[in-house]
């Protein structure tokens, strides 16, 4: 309470607990909703990182007026602390000096049980991205089983999913003006649960009841497409999820707008770690501290991916304006600041300014897959503007786009194309193909191998007509449903063909909330209905061996991994050093 007498005051309102270090940075959710509250009068404190075994260490900031907020950090607990193989981290990019070990697995549930024993009358609101993901029914990767709605699992009051500044002021006003946590209308961006229906808007949308999703598969794959498909919408209805004894609800999303956000760059951020950590590194805060974010949202659809379930697939993009004053008033005069822009993007970078030109409803679960929809207004205009602009400030060197782009729209635009290899290229460009057989791209949402494959002809192209030595760095996911073994060698074969050694082989994580995981738990497309293949087990092992078969610890799977296929001819090409 230190700090917070310094500023006089004796007591907090809201107070903020989180998994990750604490960084007082636009980037971090617990930053960013801290400074939110207090631009808006509210006392706030933070506890980062609190010991679990201790519950006292849940109570140092005392009891707060209004209410806490829990968040297992900037990414789930479980992703954080286990690899795609299940196996413990060493590393933690959001904790001093990369160290693991400071949050505790399911960290939502953790904090707010500590929070319970200590503090019994006090309301607890769950939010960050760990809470977002788990709002539903959904599989559990690391118990292997489906669970029930993290809001259930963890005696919170409330859950908060997605961008949700404006539903977090929504509940401290309510209590700030002297009412009842009973009394709280339901804010928007949450899920709660009731005990009836009787206050819930008649036209809702009413998921199958949860304890049939949590036992059987068929019914569990319907659940997801339900919910999934009413988030496609612009205006999504109510959702109700009915369990045996009370009904959780969820209202639907009310986001910032563009000029919103853009105010949330310019609260006072100290933007770096907490004086507590003196001389120890936050490795995350390095990528970040020069970089900006220009929008939020997506709309790829990617089925391994969540994005859209947590930020939405409308692009909110935030103005010009905005980004060249605070790369101009605020990174570039750093005295750190050696000229490079490490990242100027979003989700996907050149979404930027991207939007849908229909008024109709629209439920298709990508913009982009199978073929650029023709509503799109797929056009780079104003992140070319904003980058031209962004390049002439003074102090600005060089600016990348770490966050990735979309080849598949990039390859719309010649001039986009031209500005990019000649002015936001590091050296290397990190592409994310994912894999190069169509029937597995299909079942990922993502473009066609052969765009691919053209957008890299004119990269080299370029880099031979100028002169110029630069290198795509593509990510390829091995074991994804829909991946075959025999699917698996034609990738090696193609990274054989094309002399490339992968660094780093990843293996398809099940995260909740993606239509992927649903296929690998029902082994059906939850769209479709249809069986799907899923890679488990020992298959998972020869997928991602397969990614790297020139390493010699790799050796034995690939080995097995062609017998099985009976081409065992291929070995030595393969294993050759």
């Amino acid at each position: 309470m230190t700090e917070a007498r310094e500023l006089g005051w004796d007591t907090l309102d809201v107070i903020l607990v989180s998994g990750d270090a604490y960084v007082d940075h636009p980037s971090f959710g617990t930053a960013l909703i801290g400074r939110y509250l207090e631009a808006h009068g509210f006392k706030v404190g933070i506890i980062p990182q609190p010991d679990w075994k201790n519950p006292q260490s849940i109570a140092v900031l005392g009891r707060p007026n209004l209410f806490f907020c829990v968040s297992a950090g900037n990414i789930d607990s479980l992703v954080n602390n286990y690899t795609a193989d299940k196996k413990p981290r060493r590393t933690d990019m959001y904790s001093p000096d990369n160290e693991a070990g400071h949050r505790p697995d399911r960290a939502s549930i953790v904090y707010t049980s500590l929070l319970k024993q200590v503090y019994k009358n006090v309301p607890v609101v769950l939010g960050g991205v760990e809470a977002s993901l788990r709002r539903f029914v959904h599989y559990d990767y690391w118990d292997d089983k489906p669970r029930r709605s993290l809001l259930l699992d963890s005696k919170a009051d409330l859950l908060l999913y997605g961008m949700s500044e404006k539903a977090t002021l929504c509940i401290a006003e309510h209590l700030r003006a002297g009412n009842q946590w009973a009394d709280l209308p339901q804010p928007p961006n949450s899920t709660q649960a009731h005990k009836t229906l009787a206050a819930v808007p008649a036209d809702r949308l009413v998921l199958p009841a949860a304890e049939t999703a949590l036992q059987d598969k068929k019914i569990f794959a319907e659940h997801f497409a339900s919910y999934f498909r009413e988030g496609r919408k612009k205006k999504p209805r109510v959702i109700v999820e009915p369990y045996p004894d009370r009904f959780l609800v969820t209202t639907p999303p009310d986001n910032l707008t563009g000029r919103e956000v853009d105010a949330l760059f310019f609260l006072p951020f100290a933007r770096a770690p907490h004086p507590r950590y003196q001389a120890q590194k936050i490795p995350c805060y390095d990528f970040v501290r020069f970089s900006t974010i220009t929008h939020r949202g997506c709309f790829g659809g990617c089925a391994f991916c969540a994005i859209s379930q947590h930020q939405g697939r409308q692009i909110i993009s935030r103005t010009e304006e905005s980004i060249l004053q605070e790369l101009r008033e605020i990174i570039s005069p750093d005295k750190d600041f050696q000229g490079t822009v490490f990242d100027l993007g979003g989700p996907t970078a050149n979404m930027y300014g991207m939007s849908c030109r229909s008024s109709q409803e629209c439920l298709k679960n990508s913009c982009l897959y199978p073929k650029i929809c023709p509503h799109l207004q797929a056009t780079h205009a104003r992140q070319k503007a904003l980058l031209s602009r962004a390049r002439k400030l003074p102090g600005i060197k060089k600016i990348l786009l770490n966050s990735g782009i979309r080849y598949d729209l990039a390859l719309l635009d010649p001039e986009y194309l031209g500005l990019l290899f000649t002015h936001h290229v590091g050296g290397q460009l990190s592409l994310a193909p994912e894999h190069i057989c169509e029937n597995v791209l299909a079942v990922m949402g993502k473009p066609s191998y052969h765009l691919y494959v053209k957008f890299l002809n004119k990269f080299l192209a370029f880099n031979r007509e100028h002169h110029v030595q630069q290198y795509i760095v593509p990510y390829f996911i091995s074991a994804h449903p829909g991946c075959t073994l025999s699917d698996a060698l034609q990738l090696a074969l193609y990274l054989h063909e094309h002399h490339l050694r992968l660094e780093q082989a990843q293996n398809f994580t099940p995260t909740p909330m993606t239509a992927a995981t649903t296929m690998y738990y029902t082994g059906l497309d939850p769209f479709t209905k249809k069986p799907i293949h899923v890679p488990k087990g020992e298959e998972r092992a020869f997928q991602k061996a397969l990614l790297q078969p020139h390493l010699p610890k790799n050796y034995r799977q690939v080995a097995k991994a062609l017998k099985l296929l009976q081409r065992e001819d291929l070995l030595k090409t393969l294993t050759q050093a």
